[in-house]
């Protein structure tokens, strides 16, 4: 199992070495990439990235823009967002990313299965437009946290079934707000886990990939991310047994607001329930 944050740590004031120097010196030992407004670097940056993950046994993924919306009702739009995941993809191997993490987009006033069709078919288009076999990274769609937004479980579960090289990510803190908080027991995290497991078996136990947060919400699911182990959910403590019980090793990245911070806390738990149990 690994734990990381989502983007760089703060105290490394954009300077690479320190970023990966710092995970490894307070024991975090995975990172998710911040291409968030594009993956705006060269290969040489690339490169450099890839030779420090290796050097400090960091996982590395990458997080797509969020602009990305492959079912827009604009053709360029849909055009550009499929010309990203292929630069990401075949960006991978140069900074040893495994997973490429990326929200799909809205429904772009389709409805709900012209949508999945269309955004179904420009992920298989981006495969084999950058060989995704050779890239030694897979497409990771994200559950989303918006009630009405494309990335329902369902949906995630779909994509990843008929599209070569996807694997779902599954972020819980969207989960929990886009379910009205229902995500509480350790047989709410079971649940979904089990779908995942039953349709896509080794795929999806060998790359399992998760984002945590706190999270708060309104009727229309996410509004905020919050700090872990706060007043508001979801409490990750049922999911860390569910993964320890059964014996899966995730790569559990920090969305929280002090990413940081919060992938400390989370292997704080894990440790916690290893030393309960010994």
């Amino acid at each position: 199992m690994r734990f990381g944050p989502a983007g760089y740590p703060d105290e490394a004031r954009g300077k690479l070495e320190r970023v990966f120097a710092i995970l490894s010196e307070i024991g975090l030992d995975a990172l998710e990439y911040a291409a968030v407004r594009g993956l705006r670097l060269g290969e040489e940056r690339a490169r450099e990235i890839g030779s420090l993950s290796e050097r400090h046994d960091i996982a590395m993924s990458v997080h797509g823009a969020y602009y990305i919306s492959l079912a827009s009702r604009k053709p360029e739009i849909r055009e550009r967002s499929k010309e990203r995941l292929v630069k990401a993809l075949t960006f991978a191997p140069l900074m040893r990313v495994r997973r490429v993490v990326f929200h799909p987009g809205g429904y772009g006033g389709l409805d709900k299965r012209e949508a999945f069709r269309v955004i179904r078919n420009a992920l298989r288009e981006v495969w084999q437009q950058a060989d995704g076999r050779r890239c030694g990274a897979l497409l990771a769609p994200e559950v989303a946290g918006k009630v009405n937004a494309f990335g329902s479980v369902d949906e995630i579960l779909m994509l990843c079934t008929e599209v070569e090289g996807c694997i779902p990510t599954i972020d819980w803190a969207h989960l929990y707000a886009r379910s009205q908080g229902a995500l509480r027991r350790k047989q709410d995290f079971v649940r979904v886990i089990d779908m995942f497991e039953r349709e896509l078996g080794d795929l999806f136990v060998d790359n399992m990939h998760f984002h945590v947060s706190g999270i708060t919400y309104t009727k229309a699911g996410e509004r905020a991310h919050r700090p872990l182990g706060e007043s508001w959910g979801p409490d990750i403590l049922p999911l860390l047994e569910v993964i320890r019980e059964r014996g899966y090793s995730p790569t559990i990245i920090s969305e929280t607001p002090t990413p940081v911070r919060g992938a400390l806390y989370a292997k704080f738990l894990l440790q916690e329930l290893e030393e309960a149990q010994r």
